[in-house]
């Protein structure tokens, strides 16, 4: 197969994993986008022709952010961490990665970390409904741990004076 064709391919793959995700088939939109991928990784070689390479971390970025998003409706954080890290190797300034990553840290419950990510996309994004949402989620999440640290310690020093 001809660079181009492979390249080709692998648009097709990504295609048929997101018509697969909107039909809430999440099985087989990892299968095409797992495909997609084995296709657009090879792209380009040692002598990429016509920003074949470009194109193909285009796309590759496009793969592993949809990757992330099947994987959160799934909840399965530490593989959208995976996925979103992976885009954002190729290109670190995608703010679909990043908010990507600031959920799966929420989730895994590195509160500091999904803090950090998300209001770096705030700035850049001032509007964005969802990093809003997620922070305040998170803000919420780590409320409710701070709380229930200190009612555990307040309940150790009731416990020392009976």
């Amino acid at each position: 197969m001809k660079p181009e064709q492979t390249f080709e391919k692998g648009v097709e793959c990504r295609e048929a994993g997101n018509e697969a995700f909107k039909k809430n088939n999440y099985q087989e939109a990892l299968s095409q986008y797992y495909h997609a991928l084995l296709h657009l990784r090879t792209v380009g070689g040692l002598h990429p022709e016509n920003n074949l390479k470009e194109r193909a971390n285009e796309q590759l970025v496009k793969i592993y952010n949809n990757m992330a998003a099947v994987l959160a409706k799934q909840e399965k954080w530490s593989r959208v961490l995976d996925s979103a890290t992976k885009a954002r190797e190729i290109d670190d300034s995608n703010l679909k990665s990043k908010f990507r990553q600031g959920q799966a840290h929420g989730r895994l419950g590195n509160m500091e970390k999904a803090q950090e990510l998300l209001t770096e996309i705030l700035k850049k994004d001032p509007k964005d409904a969802a990093v809003k949402h997620e922070l305040a989620l998170i803000q919420q999440k780590d409320k409710k741990g701070q709380e229930q640290v200190k009612n555990a310690y307040w309940g150790m020093f009731d416990r020392e004076k009976k």
